[in-house]
Parts: structure tokens; sequence; C-alpha cells
């Protein structure tokens, strides 16, 4: 991001305008929305082969970037105690040790767990745990799935501005991931594991949406929770309980997976990440066995 776009991306009422994009991406204009489609999936070289096409084909961008994949168009790791929620690339990862561990954002540039989480307890808990980041280009399959096998305990909204995550935000801009928008799941798994996955929404549209709660979306109106609260936690009446590869939430549009574990997880298994720093990584594969 040079200078000049950043100063545009300053001003801009970045929230507001994706808003806006998310209205027009989920509008039914049969040639405009035709137009759209096809150019953005011919733009970013969509594998519409593996994708799950409704009869009728995509009513709109929305429908293209949220689609379905076909059924075992993804292999769930079944030696894998952790796999990879999303389609995209592993851009960073590292252990959460020290007195105030923090994660890497780009060269020069880091944040803290409590920063992400707005929480200190709760980062209290993820000492000494791991962490890992994998950015969705436009192009990726944008449906989230559970990297574990376990229950939703909790979920945390953090209110938050829409800055792009693309290469030069995240080399350019502070604590990007801190500051953004960003809607939290944590999962506690049946043996003692508890795993944070950390969705960070992103200018144009900004919406996330999960599975166990439908009323809640980020930058909607009205939002999910009071936007002057820096921290919401929502705790469920019933057990939601997910296994290893099922949908848990999507993207709206493309953002990034910050996916925590905590000591129980990482003392047990063997985090692959080292293997997989800045390489593509898929749905289901192998982060840690």
């Amino acid at each position: 991001m040079n200078s000049i776009t950043y100063s545009f991306m300053k001003l801009l009422p970045k929230n507001a305008v994706s808003r806006a994009f998310g209205g027009v991406s989920r509008a039914k204009i049969p040639l405009v929305s035709k137009f759209f489609m096809n150019w953005f999936a011919e733009h970013y070289k969509i594998n519409l082969n593996e994708a799950e096409i409704p009869e009728k084909g995509f009513a709109n961008i929305h429908e293209l970037f949220t689609r379905k994949l076909k059924k075992d168009a993804r292999i769930i790791e079944d030696n894998a105690e952790v796999v990879c929620p999303v389609d995209g690339v592993l851009t960073a990862f590292g252990f959460l040790t020290g007195e105030h561990p923090e994660y890497m954002q780009a060269k020069g540039k880091f944040y803290s767990l409590e920063s992400l989480l707005r929480n200190s307890e709760l980062a209290k808990r993820f000492s000494g745990g791991v962490w890992a980041t994998v950015y969705l280009s436009p192009y990726n399959y944008h449906r989230i799935h559970s990297p574990v096998s376990g229950n939703v305990t909790a979920a945390y909204y953090c209110p938050g501005m829409l800055w792009p995550v693309n290469a030069g935000s995240v080399e350019r801009i502070e604590g990007l991931f801190s500051i953004n928008e960003r809607l939290i799941t944590q999962i506690n798994t049946y043996d003692g594991g508890e795993i944070l996955l950390v969705k960070v929404g992103a200018t144009n549209v900004g919406r996330i949406a999960v599975d166990y709660k439908k009323d809640w979306f980020t930058n909607s109106m009205p939002p999910p929770a009071s936007r002057k609260a820096l921290f919401t936690k929502w705790e469920p009446e019933q057990t939601y309980a997910y296994t290893k590869g099922q949908e848990i939430a999507r993207f709206e549009t493309g953002s990034t997976i910050i996916l925590v574990c905590n000591r129980t997880v990482l003392q047990r298994t063997k985090p692959l990440f080292i293997e997989l720093e800045g390489k593509k990584v898929l749905m289901g594969q192998a982060l840690m066995v």
C-alpha cells in the first residue's frame, strides 16, 4: 500500500462503504449481476469446477463468493488433531511463550494476544500455546470450518475498522488485526484442548456470519452487539457440537483467520507450521498431528 492509497483509505468511511458494497453484492439484478459475476470469476480466476453450483446458477456476487464446495472436494485429515479451517496462505505462526507473548504481523510489526482478544484473562489462558495466521485471497473458497472436534463454549465480538488485509496493509498498518472488526469462536475439545478461531473482517462487505448464532453478522445494521463496547461475550444456552471439518462460519468477502491453540493441544501434537509457512493450504489439511 503506497502513501497515496493509505491516505485515501484512512479518510474513507470503510465500514459504511463496505456495508453499501455488501448491499450491492446481494442485489439480484439479472443482467447487472451476471456481468459482475462473470467479471469477478474471470478476474480472480475462481475455480468453479469444485463448486456446488445451484441449478439456476448463482444469483449475485454474494452467492458466488459464499459458494459451497462439491462433496468430497476437500479431504479432512483423519490423523490430524487440528486441521486448517479455510483455504488460503499460511502467512505466519509462532509460540505464545514469555511474559508478554507477541504475534508477528509482518517484518518488524508485532501485536499482542491481549490486544487481539481485548480480554487479558482470556489471553492468559492461551499462554504457552501456539498460533497461526491464514490469509484468504478473493478467489479462495470462503466458508470456514471447525479445525477440531468439540463444543462451541463462547463467542466474542470486537467491533473495529475495516482496513484491507492484503500484504501492503499488513506491512504498513500497526496492529492491523487488533484494529479491524472481528468475531471470535471458542471451541473446547473433549480432552482439555481449547481453540480460538479469530475471524478478521476486511474492506468490502466485511460481514462474518456464524452457524451457531444466526443473528450475529459483523459490519451490519444493527450490529451484533454494542459498538461502544470493546468486547462482547456470548455464551450458548445449549450444546453446539462440531466435528472436525464441519462448516461453522463464513466470510462474505475475503479476510484472515488467526488460529490459537492452548498449551494442552500443543503439548500432545506436532505443529506442521514451519513446513507450511508461506505456502497455500486447503481446508481440512493437517496443521497439528
